[in-house]
């Protein structure tokens, strides 16, 4: 079975950093939910990248009807 959790290789890999907390800033820039561990360490749970049991495609978002949108009659 797969680790919950990224490996600090793994973290190290995808952030370019060494630095817990320079691999923590570069996460939560890219909008990937970390947090640090009681020994400093961060912590990427596996499923914010992965998904569980993969993920649902979305329907496409309808444009708001704007009047600035009407053509003028």
């Amino acid at each position: 079975m797969e680790s919950l959790t990224l490996t600090k290789e793994e973290i190290t890999e995808a952030t370019g950093y060494r630095r817990p907390a320079e691999q923590l800033a570069a996460l939560l820039k890219a909008g990937i939910p970390a947090d640090r561990r009681p020994d400093g360490s961060v912590r990427v749970w596996r499923h914010h990248l992965v998904g569980i049991g993969g993920s649902k495609p979305k329907a496409p978002r309808r444009r708001p009807e704007l009047a600035s949108d009407r053509k003028a009659a």
